[in-house]
């Protein structure tokens, strides 16, 4: 047995005592696995050291394998890459606020958040940085509030995504591309431009200004006007008025008025003429007739004197083309086409509807006139001419009764027009003794379906009508005493 090597064992274990006393005075504690913390590393042969147990330390030392730390520390018998209590060093304890920690590689890390907090910033140092201030997530709205818990509030959030119909868009109108704002605890609301017309966030269905913008947004402009464009006047009365336009009035968006800029403008008032207008603006037309109204020619030889129409009777709308249907009156002017059709009730009424001192003519006033100051057989003279007046000789006559004058040629000497041919003519002179309404009145003249012997202004055998007749070649004229 070699007593030196004994000796020498004996020595050092019973130094181990002390040793461990050093130890635990140092401030190690078992349960960290640090024996040797302040000391040197373990070695196999360094002076004053230690060598680990089962081999053969240095001179007067003695070691302990199997423990070691990480980044050349005092040596721990623990996973310092993965326990939280000795994370990358010894006795590192991985303690994030709000958190349940791991140690991943050496290095603490969140593993999970206690309830209510959540790591938004990624950070591990922090922990669960966020108390979040719903109890229960869900999706991102509009009401104030971090629904999802990502610390990013409404708007601010990608993630909230707003409604869908919630706002007017119609294309076209002034409502395309208006955009749907989050107001956070007040909710989405439409910006819409400021000619759309609102009422508590939503456009109105009627619209209630008037000035040219489609402002309900349904692709029609100021549809809710529907007098825009009609006829309008500034209430006086006959050509007097002054018309116009209905147009949105500038002044104050919610009416219209009358733009009476445009053409015709008001005439000043003359003597009522008879012509289905209200000439002297008193409300009334074709009333309170002045004599001069009317184009009448002296007859001859009458005494006291008295007046006949120098045209056949018309109606105040008659033109060339359409003999009217305003039946007020009868009036007495050149090219339009006569009066026709009509009873002999209905043409004396219109003669007398001229006023006093005017009526239907007598078959003796209509012959003097006819013939003229030289008491011609024919109004033109005393020889028939077939093309002079409108009767069936004449080729003119298929088309029915001409206007008023328009045959240069048959005019009497007295001055009217187609007392021979055109229309026969109702007068005055009844040729029966019944009563109304079987009384037979005298024609007068001839028409356009008269041969020579019908058109003379004196016949022998005269034609005649009950006084309801109504033909297309019948009318009349008036006279005044």
């Amino acid at each position: 047995m070699n007593t030196g090597r004994t000796k020498r064992l004996g020595v050092a274990l019973a130094l181990v005592p002390a040793m461990f006393a050093v130890l635990l005075g140092s401030g190690c504690v078992d349960d960290a696995f640090c024996f040797s913390c302040g000391a040197e590393p373990s070695g196999s042969g360094a002076s004053g050291g230690m060598g680990g147990v089962g081999g053969e330390g240095g001179e007067g030392g003695i070691g302990f394998g199997g423990f070691s730390q990480v980044g050349g520390g005092p040596p721990c018998d623990a996973d310092l890459l993965n326990d939280v209590d000795n994370c990358g060093a010894c006795d590192n304890k991985c303690l994030l606020p709000s958190a349940f920690p791991r140690c991943e590689q050496g290095v603490c890390v969140v593993d999970t958040c206690v309830a209510g907090a959540y790591d938004v910033d990624g950070d591990p140092k922090n922990g669960c940085e966020y108390a979040c201030p719903v109890p229960v997530l869900g999706p991102e709205q509009c009401n104030g509030i971090d629904d999802d818990c990502d610390g990013k509030v409404d708007s601010a959030d990608p993630d909230l995504v707003p409604p869908s119909n919630l706002c007017t868009v119609t294309a076209g109108t002034p409502c395309e591309g208006t955009m749907v704002v989050c107001n956070g605890s007040s909710g989405w609301s439409c910006v819409y431009p400021p000619e759309v017309e609102v009422v508590s966030g939503f456009v109105r269905i009627t619209e209630t200004r008037c000035d040219g913008v489609d402002g309900n947004c349904d692709g029609s402009v100021d549809e809710w006007f529907q007098e825009l464009g009609s006829a309008c006047d500034d209430g006086g009365l006959g050509k007097c008025a002054d018309v116009g336009v209905v147009v949105c009035d500038p002044t104050n968006p919610a009416t219209t008025t009358c733009d009476l800029s445009v053409l015709p403008d008001a005439l000043p008032p003359t003597a009522e003429s008879c012509n289905g207008a209200d000439d002297d603006c008193d409300g009334f037309i074709d009333e309170e007739f002045d004599p001069s109204a009317f184009d009448m020619d002296p007859i001859p030889g009458s005494n006291p004197p008295a007046f006949v129409d120098r045209y056949e009777a018309s109606r105040p709308d008659a033109n060339m083309q359409a003999a009217g249907i305003l039946e007020t009156v009868a009036c007495s002017k050149g090219s339009v086409l006569p009066w026709t059709g009509g009873s002999y009730t209905e043409a004396a009424a219109a003669c007398a509807a001229r006023g006093p001192g005017f009526r239907l003519c007598s078959a003796v006033e209509l012959e003097a006139a006819c013939r003229g100051p030289a008491s011609m057989l024919y109004p033109y003279g005393a020889t028939y001419d077939g093309m002079a007046c409108l009767g069936v000789d004449n080729p003119a006559a298929m088309g029915g009764a001409a206007a008023t004058g328009s045959l240069a040629a048959c005019v009497s000497g007295a001055g009217p027009r187609d007392l021979s041919g055109n229309v026969t003519e109702w007068t005055r002179t009844q040729t029966n003794a019944a009563a109304a309404p079987n009384r037979i009145f005298q024609l007068h003249g001839g028409s356009y379906l008269s041969p020579q012997l019908g058109l003379a202004c004196t016949m022998e055998l005269p034609a005649r009508a009950a006084e309801g007749t109504l033909l297309p070649n019948i009318g009349f004229r008036c006279c005044r005493q």
